[in-house]
């Protein structure tokens, strides 16, 4: 069975956790076949969505402790960091939203992939687990860099050094998860009812906002003035944006490239 499942059909890819009887947690083999998808993502020049989800009741349990266990040498923990960290950063920059769908419980690692991640939705019993301190740990694979800038360095704070597990409802409070799904609802069927919204987007303007949010996130006002109008000249006159405006001033739906 491949710990790791990725389809795509018309723009939209899944890649999906499969390893239900270990709650998803990521063993070296799942980490390497997580890494090779989300390249083979990022080599997807028809790529308009991704989707990344969880096989059975849970999102993603982290890395595999019993694995971890069994190889206490720095050596294992250097190679674990070096996975799945490239992995979430090329996740994170990819050009395509990436929307993370949360289809139970997501702990330690798990949550570190969805603050990769540039939307994420949720079923409403999910919890969310961090807790890296209570073994003698931190988060590894980029996740505390993401999350202070995604919560806040507060909500940060509480949330990593107590080991803290928040409910989907409370994170949907604080506006980590966007969206949260209605009791019974599918969680795949509703994201890709999400993605399939974005795909009716112009993917170069989606791309040029996202761009321009994370990149005004790392850098001064100045610079991020200073792209957003490089930004806004490049699109600007481009077949999408006649298209937007004609069928505005037409009162009809717009059809992008």
């Amino acid at each position: 069975m491949s710990p790791i499942l990725y389809t795509s059909h018309a723009g939209i890819a899944t890649l999906r956790v499969n390893r239900p009887q270990a709650r998803n947690a990521l063993n070296w083999a799942a980490q390497e076949a997580f890494a090779a998808a989300v390249q083979t993502a990022a080599s997807d020049p028809d790529l308009r969505v991704l989707i990344i989800s969880g096989s059975g009741s849970a999102f993603v349990a982290g890395g595999d402790l019993r694995e971890l266990h069994a190889h206490p040498e720095r050596e294992a923990g250097e190679r674990l960091n070096r996975i799945m960290g490239q992995a979430l950063a090329q996740l994170a920059e990819l050009p395509c939203p990436v929307i993370g769908a949360v289809n139970g419980d997501a702990a330690g690692g798990g949550v570190e992939v969805l603050t990769a991640c540039d939307l994420r939705l949720a079923v409403p019993h999910a919890n969310f687990h961090l807790v890296q301190v209570r073994m003698g740990l931190t988060t590894g694979w980029g996740g505390a860099a993401r999350l202070v800038r995604l919560v806040g360095l507060s909500r940060a704070l509480d949330w990593m050094l107590n080991g803290r597990s928040l409910s989907a409802a409370e994170l949907h409070q604080i506006g980590f998860l966007h969206r949260l799904t209605a009791e019974g609802e599918d969680v795949l069927t509703a994201a890709h009812a999400w993605a399939e919204e974005l795909c009716a987007l112009p993917r170069h303007s989606l791309a040029a906002l996202k761009q321009l949010l994370r990149f005004a996130d790392h850098n001064s006002l100045r610079e991020g003035y200073a792209r957003e109008t490089e930004l806004f000249t490049e699109l600007y006159g481009t077949a999408d944006n006649r298209e937007g405006i004609n069928a505005f001033l037409e009162k009809r739906p717009a059809k992008f490239g």
